[in-house]
């Protein structure tokens, strides 16, 4: 599997919606599944955005992952986004959500690795000092700090990325527009890699909270930016991407691997789980 978690410092730069985005543009394959996990210890808003309850989520996954689940039982605590997303939502009530995810974040993350089959994505919202979704994040190939390029985000955000106990390759940034600041500029002055950047495209998040599908958001500039990334990030993650980026290294230049070998791929690793 791949568990991706996105975070923030300070303010409200985007991180529920980059990973809301980033989910919604994951690639799927074979039996592959993915899955948007709402473990924001200040309180979720997908429920209430969205119209839908708050239980089945966090707090049945929580409760149920105290024994070993099946690989559907998952989806049991499962709802579903305009648009076909599979979501897994918090408490709206920072109290609550603070109080499972400090009890059961670790339990929680080992139910998720024992799901082969699964890609997930993690909104970690805000991260305090002592975030009670760290073992969430310890669990993670990847967490990404959401910020925009400006001293008054970065520098807080570089704070708390420093303070993360894991190691630097497994930490990054995605940038929400490059001003003041590039890409390039912040990976030099700030020491970490830059996984993407999502377009500053108001009309488009106001379009993807408000649950629009269709051609009309595909097009849109974070639509664009939002696939770009999650293409980038599977490709790095993905289990069975790298098995294809090894295939694809181990011929010519001159000779792509073909779709039947990738395909035998996929049976491979699917008969070898």
């Amino acid at each position: 599997m791949a568990l991706i978690c996105f975070a923030s410092a300070k303010g409200s730069p985007g991180s529920t919606l980059t990973a809301l985005a980033v989910a919604a543009a994951w690639p799927t394959s074979g039996d592959r599944r993915k899955l948007l996990l709402e473990a924001d210890a200040s309180g979720g808003t997908l429920a209430l955005r969205y119209g839908l309850g708050l239980e089945p989520g966090l707090v049945t996954f929580a409760v149920a992952a105290q024994r070993h689940l099946d690989p559907d039982a998952v989806w049991n605590h499962g709802q579903t986004l305009p648009g076909g997303l599979p979501v897994i939502v918090a408490p709206d009530n920072p109290d609550r959500a603070a109080s499972v995810l400090t009890r059961s974040a670790g339990t929680i993350a080992n139910r998720l690795a024992e799901q082969s089959d699964l890609d997930v994505i993690v909104d970690l919202g805000r991260l305090g000092t002592e975030a009670p979704s760290m073992d969430i994040l310890r669990a993670a190939d990847v967490t990404l700090m959401v910020a925009r390029p400006t001293v008054e985000q970065l520098q807080p955000a570089t704070h708390r990325l420093r303070s993360l106990p894991v190691p630097d390759d497994r930490l990054g940034w995605v940038l929400i527009g490059q001003a003041p600041h590039s890409a390039a500029e912040v990976r030099e002055a700030l020491g970490y890699d830059v996984a993407g950047v999502i377009a500053d495209d108001p009309r488009g998040a106001a379009a993807l909270e408000g649950g629009a599908a269709g051609s009309r958001l595909r097009r849109s500039a974070l639509a664009r930016s939002a696939t770009a990334l999650a293409e980038t990030l599977a490709k790095r993650h993905h289990p069975l991407a790298q098995q294809m980026a090894e295939a694809e290294a181990a011929v010519d230049d001159d000779k792509r691997i073909s779709r039947a070998t990738f395909e035998m791929l996929m049976n491979g690793a699917s008969d070898g789980r």
